[in-house]
């Protein structure tokens, strides 16, 4: 709020009249009369210096009690005036280099003025403003706010701003919620103070409160839309995914054009397929994944002109694609999205990078994942990604140079220690694999991976000093109980391990399970489960050498097409 301060016209008038009347001691007439003809047209920052120090002169020369009044006053509002104009200016584009030169011009013209008039609110509130910038001091803002609020005893309206205002300085987390609830008592009907809670909630993960404070917040102000999907996305965290619905839904009622609150209930819709599909309803996962679908169609067709939107739309569609083995429209997406919307966006070079690896475009994926790591050389999740990658390649051994690198600098590094042995396995190399997965068992025990390759590999080695039937069993037992015996490569494990033990009986029994499993979730691997099966019915326990032929590395500009 802007501080006006002036006197009535007459006054001006008659201070500028007086000189002859007043006698010597108001030596300073003159300068403080051109000093009030100039701040009635004052407009520009050299305009209100000249105010300023013909208003000082004025002092310094001489006037009496009434006038020498006037002339503070006068100072004050052009003081003010100026930092005002000021803090204005720093919003300007291009100036951002002298922001630091700008601020501090604004806070000295602040600090005389408050030497002349401490109780001007307004000035303390502007201060801290000011001090709370990016460079600023924040001790002195918390004490500029700290005066203003006190100041502020009779307003409730304003100290509410001002409590939200010192709730932003604030580093302790509890004065900060202090704050803003004091903000909210001092003043109901805060807006910016219901939101401004919300938030903190939300960023503190106190997702309840943070949807209770939105919620009262809708009941004043029922057509905000921002609020509305902030409450939203916090239902959905919340895993309320029908109440998250209702304010998707009431989201597009209030703005059926809006690109945004299409993909925020596009984002329920899969969230509610996911749970679907987890409760074994099939049936309602695919209908909310079509919703899902419709929704992003239509945002796509929205955002056209809004980039951001367009990106994140693009993306989940290609994503929701992907997951449904929709390929070539995954790729579609993916493919717009990376060469028109957003080239640079590091989920959407993943994204392609695994479609291009479920069709087989390996040399894509692995120049995909490159990329990123050329961005980012120390992310290990990249690192595992592209090791996998070049197993599937057929180039098992680099990815157990590669991984060999990660184990030395990180010896207990769970993931590269199976991800190496599951490749050293793929070369035949059975004793270095079950060195690796016994350290990756000790570290991480209840990992279904490790423990059904582990198994594997001590029930299958045609190695007889490797092999290890009742330890296979310990450990297959183990993965089916992690995965409720409902995995068939596991129960093709523990039939394994069973066999190896001399126990033909019960591996029939989980190879037969195995293969009942395998028709609904393995079809490509059935005919290799029905082979082991037979092979058990003869008492014949399996065996298994693989020695994948190292591809050559492709040239370094050719990409797979």
């Amino acid at each position: 709020m802007r501080i006006i301060f002036s006197l009535p016209v007459l006054m001006l008038l008659l201070c500028l009249n007086c000189t002859s009347a007043i006698g010597a001691e108001n030596d300073g007439q003159a300068d403080l009369d051109q000093a009030t003809e100039l701040k009635l047209n004052a407009k520009s920052l050299a305009d209100y210096e000249k105010v300023i120090k013909l208003c000082e002169s004025a002092l310094e020369k001489g006037l009496n009690e009434d006038l020498a009044a006037y002339a503070k006053q006068l100072m004050v509002g052009a003081l003010w005036q100026r930092a005002e104009q000021l803090h204005a200016s720093m919003r300007e584009p291009g100036l951002r280099g002298r922001l630091p030169a700008i601020r501090e011009m604004a806070v000295k013209d602040l600090d005389k003025l408050l030497t002349l008039d401490d109780k001007a609110v307004d000035a303390h509130l502007l201060r801290a403003r000011l001090q709370a910038y990016p460079g600023g001091n924040r001790s002195e803002a918390i004490k500029s706010i700290d005066k203003a609020i006190e100041l502020l005893a009779e307003d409730n309206k304003k100290r509410s701003d001002a409590l939200i205002l010192r709730a932003g300085l604030q580093q302790d987390q509890e004065r900060c919620l202090a704050d803003l609830t004091a903000a909210l008592e001092a003043d109901p009907t805060n807006v910016t103070a219901w939101q401004a809670r919300a938030e903190y909630f939300a960023g503190q993960n106190q997702l309840d409160k943070s949807a209770d404070d939105f919620e009262k917040l809708l009941e004043r102000d029922p057509k905000n839309l921002a609020v509305r999907e902030a409450l939203c996305k916090a239902l959905l965290a919340l895993k309320k995914l029908d109440l998250a619905l209702e304010q998707a839904n009431k989201s597009i009622e209030i703005a059926p054009e809006s690109a945004a609150v299409h993909v925020l209930r596009a984002q329920v819709y899969e969230e509610t397929s996911d749970q679907n599909k987890e409760e074994q309803k099939l049936a309602e996962s695919d209908a909310h994944q079509k919703k899902a679908l419709a929704d992003l169609d239509r945002a796509v067709e929205l955002s056209a002109k809004d980039s951001a939107t367009l990106a994140a739309s693009l993306f989940m569609r290609a994503r929701l694609y992907f997951l449904q083995d929709n390929l070539t429209a995954a790729r579609a997406d993916v493919d717009r999205l990376l060469l028109r919307v957003r080239p640079d966006m590091i989920g959407g070079i993943l994204l392609r990078s695994m479609i291009s690896a479920a069709q087989g475009r390996f040399q894509d994926a692995i120049a995909d994942v490159q990329k990123l790591l050329a961005q980012d050389r120390d992310n290990l999740e990249l690192q595992l990604q592209l090791s996998s990658l070049y197993v599937a390649d057929k180039r098992p051994r680099k990815a157990i140079g590669l991984l060999s690198e990660l184990i030395q600098k990180d010896k207990e590094n769970w993931m590269a220690l199976r991800a190496r042995a599951d490749a050293l396995l793929s070369v035949g190399k059975h004793a270095e694999a079950i060195q690796d997965y016994n350290v990756a068992v000790r570290l991480k025990s209840d990992d279904d991976g490790i423990l059904n390759n582990f198994a594997w590999v001590l029930a299958t080695s045609p190695d007889e000093k490797l092999r290890d039937g009742r330890r296979a069993v310990e450990l297959a037992t183990k993965a089916c109980e992690v995965t409720q015996y409902k995995k068939p490569h596991i129960l093709s494990t523990l039939a394994a391990a069973h066999a190896e033990t001399g126990d033909f009986e019960t591996a029939i029994k989980w190879s037969t399970e195995a293969v009942k499993l395998g028709r609904d979730e393995l079809p490509d691997q059935l005919e290799q489960l029905e082979k082991e099966l037979e092979s058990y019915k003869r008492h014949e326990p399996m065996r298994e050498l693989q020695n994948i032929e190292e591809k050559p590395d492709p040239p370094r500009n050719i990409i797979e097409t």
